[in-house]
């Protein structure tokens, strides 16, 4: 997952939680959750890249995304293949340099202007809406529901012309200024789509139980880009934007119930597997600084890719085999010899933590990304990010608890002048290790920077 660059990606992920966990209440938290997807956010994997062309957004690519479905997870993450009941979207703002915005840590577009978050979807069908990646919410006239976008700026637009003025000054700093809406702002359709049909596919819920996925990455902030570009050796590592979070909540279906509790008797559950009837995790990424709070194994990043046929290799990111998806060259993905399968997160131990330089960033220009072609402790890296993601694991794992790590991710553009202390207290112990790596130390300068505790996992 990966989901926010700034202190309001933070504040809003937080916000979901509570909300969520309000209309939640009373369900006891213990069986599967994932973590923040593109797939989930209807967006190609490269939907942030920093080189993406002005003015471009993917279609049905949402940077704000709440899903209620069914299918399951793996790895904790939610499937893609999932049947969507409901759905809700706010469209991907382009990217457009030096665009109008107010705000403080975070920034949003000003009214009037191209990132703006203006427009949207929602959908809802019994059988389900049929909406992914490339469509947005999608509608299904075979089950009965509905189908609606949203575009405030269909009512906004218009009025903005009529009035005597191009903009209005910020009345209090940080505060939105109106702004007319430009001769070529796309604007879309307020509409809704009643659906009639009498299919349904809920039988799925009794089976496979139902989660609700919020998810949303710092595209919000002002139509932000700081996704790889393919370039300068990154061409392996494209893994969405570089910040972000998502919440899960998932119940496994009435029919799996009693399979599942047969299945606990004379067994003792594994410190990383404590999973139960229901589970829950939130996390985000913001610049390297990332936390993540569980109820299970989550694989937030995948790392390498072992195949020895990856071209017959079909990603669904679902922690098959690593890292490869559609945007990426799947040679360049490939294991470095001697790569673990898997790795703790907390443990600060993958190599875009130890050894990734401070001036590495995701964000470009082509003068950022090739600062990964040089370590922390100035030793030559000539595989760039590609040889970080090649020597990560491919699943990088949070464990059941509470946790404080560093991004394994490449393009995570460190913010610190120090590595961000992976800190855990959950089923599989209690664990300090002060971050650093090679030439970046922790806050107490430890090198590599294991401070004490154990991790049973």
């Amino acid at each position: 997952m990966r989901l926010g660059k700034k202190a309001a990606l933070a504040a809003l992920c937080a916000g979901v939680v509570a909300v969520a966990s309000a209309a939640w209440a009373g369900v006891a938290l213990a069986a599967s959750g994932g973590g923040f997807n593109p797939d989930q956010q209807d967006c190609p994997w490269n939907a942030d890249a920093w080189n993406s062309p002005n003015g471009y957004v993917p279609p049905g690519c949402h940077d704000f995304a709440a899903n209620v479905e069914s299918g399951g997870t793996t790895n904790g993450d939610t499937n893609s293949n999932n049947t969507r009941y409901a759905e809700f979207g706010v469209d991907q703002s382009p990217n457009e340099s030096n665009n109008p915005s107010f705000g403080f840590e975070e920034n949003y577009g000003d009214p009037g202007t191209y990132d703006s978050p203006h427009s949207g979807c929602v959908s809802a069908n019994t059988d389900g809406t049929g909406g992914g990646t490339g469509k947005g919410c999608g509608n299904n006239p075979k089950g009965a529901g509905f189908s609606a976008t949203y575009d405030y700026y269909q009512l906004y637009c218009p009025i903005a012309g009529l009035l005597p003025f191009a903009s209005t000054p910020q009345p209090v700093a940080g505060s939105p200024a109106l702004y007319k809406c430009a001769s070529d702002q796309p604007v879309g359709q307020n509409t809704i789509t009643p659906d009639t049909g009498t299919d349904n596919a809920l039988s799925t819920i009794l089976s496979k139980g139902v989660i609700v996925y919020v998810g949303a990455f710092d595209n919000l902030d002002n139509g932000e880009h700081d996704g790889f570009s393919s370039k300068n050796n990154t061409n392996g590592a494209i893994n969405g934007p570089s910040d972000g979070g998502a919440m899960t909540l998932s119940v496994i279906g009435p029919e799996s119930i009693f399979q599942y509790l047969t299945s606990l008797v004379g067994s003792k559950p594994s410190p990383s597997q404590p999973e139960g009837v229901a589970n829950a995790s939130v996390g985000l990424c913001a610049d390297s600084i990332c936390t993540e709070t569980t109820t299970q194994q989550q694989t937030v990043y995948y790392g390498c890719y072992s195949s020895s046929n990856p071209s017959t290799s079909t990603w669904t990111h679902n922690g098959v085999d690593g890292a490869t998806n559609p945007q990426n060259k799947s040679a360049a993905d490939k294991c470095a010899p001697g790569t673990a399968k898997t790795g703790n997160v907390y443990e600060n131990n993958s190599p875009a933590s130890t050894k990734e330089p401070y001036g590495c960033s995701g964000g470009g220009p082509d003068s950022s990304e090739t600062a990964c072609y040089k370590n922390q402790n100035g030793s030559p890296n000539p595989g760039g990010a590609n040889a970080y993601r090649s020597g990560t694991p491919q699943q990088m794992n949070a464990e059941p608890g509470v946790q404080t790590y560093q991004d394994p991710d490449p393009q995570r553009s460190p913010a610190l002048p120090f590595g961000t202390p992976g800190l855990y207290a959950g089923t599989c112990g209690v664990y300090a290790n002060d971050g650093g790596g090679g030439g970046a130390p922790g806050i107490t300068g430890k090198d590599p920077g294991y401070l004490g505790g154990v991790s049973n996992c």
